[in-house]
């Protein structure tokens, strides 16, 4: 064989695994969620709407119930002095994507009677930390499957069943990995510039990035997403390559705000000063041990 006719040969062969290796990528990237979690990622964020607040959350399936996972500051004011925080309002409305019971992924709407499920001891929150969750569900404990909603929460829509976090899809604060991939889940229905008019807002959007920096010693996630107003609450989910060809995607926590970048100037005629305060583009998540450990309490 003549040299041009290896190099020919050769530059055949690179052509083709190349072109085989683009299309296994784009066939991974519109699996991206196949694994162990769900192939739609609608399903796995809920907006949560009342008359002071509009935030996100998750849905977890534990010890035989389901729980409204959120941050603490979505539900509560702040406390007065040594008073217990307040409800910000009496009842909230929950909307998800499930197709659980159905072929189609479709709306799920909740109204949660916040007042009367507190009176029940069915809202735990951290005193210290801005996480609450609140049990909506109860299991049967022959088929997790089979719920029932607790009183005070009641059906909107047509169609039962709602999308659930396992506990295999839960990734403790001592898993998390600097420098992972990331997604963050939320509705950011503050975004502006028409974005109403190219995007439905009651639909969630995606947030791609990275594991910044873990403190195990102050229990705290940063992560290198911007965050705005409606993400609040919102899961955060990092992709685990624990062995070759397997991808896991588990819940690390929930969006809690973004870290500010405060920038400062001075006249030094007038002798005044002026404080800016801005968006870094990183995000403070409270891991999900947090909300594990109100579920045990």
């Amino acid at each position: 064989m003549r040299r041009e006719e290896h190099l020919t040969s050769y530059t055949v062969q690179l052509t083709m695994r190349i072109v085989a290796f683009i299309v296994l990528a784009a066939v991974t990237a519109t699996r991206c969620f196949s694994a162990t979690m769900t192939d739609d990622p609608r399903t796995v964020p809920a907006l949560i709407l009342h008359d002071k607040a509009i935030g996100s959350g998750s849905f977890l399936r534990f010890s035989n119930s389901v729980y409204l996972v959120t941050v603490k500051h979505m539900l509560f004011s702040e406390p007065q002095g040594t008073n217990a925080p307040a409800l910000l309002s009496p009842k909230v409305v929950v909307k998800s994507y499930s197709r659980v019971g159905t072929t189609n992924t479709s709306e799920r709407v909740l109204a949660i009677h916040l007042d009367q499920l507190l009176s029940a001891g069915e809202i735990r929150f951290s005193t210290n930390r801005d996480v609450a969750i609140v049990r909506i569900e109860q299991c049967s404990s022959n088929d997790v499957n089979v719920v029932q909603l607790l009183p005070g929460v009641t059906g909107l829509s047509s169609n039962g069943g709602l999308s659930t976090l396992a506990p295999e899809n839960v990734c403790r604060l001592k898993d998390v990995d600097v420098g992972a991939d990331v997604y963050m889940f939320g509705y950011p229905i503050s975004l502006t510039g028409g974005i109403g008019a190219i995007f439905d807002p009651s639909e969630p959007l995606l947030r791609k990035g990275i594991v910044a920096g873990v403190s195990l010693e102050r229990k705290t996630i940063i992560i290198d997403c911007p965050s705005y107003f409606g993400n609040s609450g919102g899961p955060v989910v990092q992709v685990d390559h624990p062995a070759f060809g397997v991808i896991r995607y588990r819940i690390i926590g929930l969006v809690s705000g973004f870290v500010p970048f405060q920038e400062e100037w001075e006249n030094k005629t007038m002798k005044y000063s002026h404080v800016i305060k801005s968006n870094s583009g990183y995000t403070v998540i409270e891991p999900i041990d947090i909300a594990l450990e109100m579920i045990w309490r």
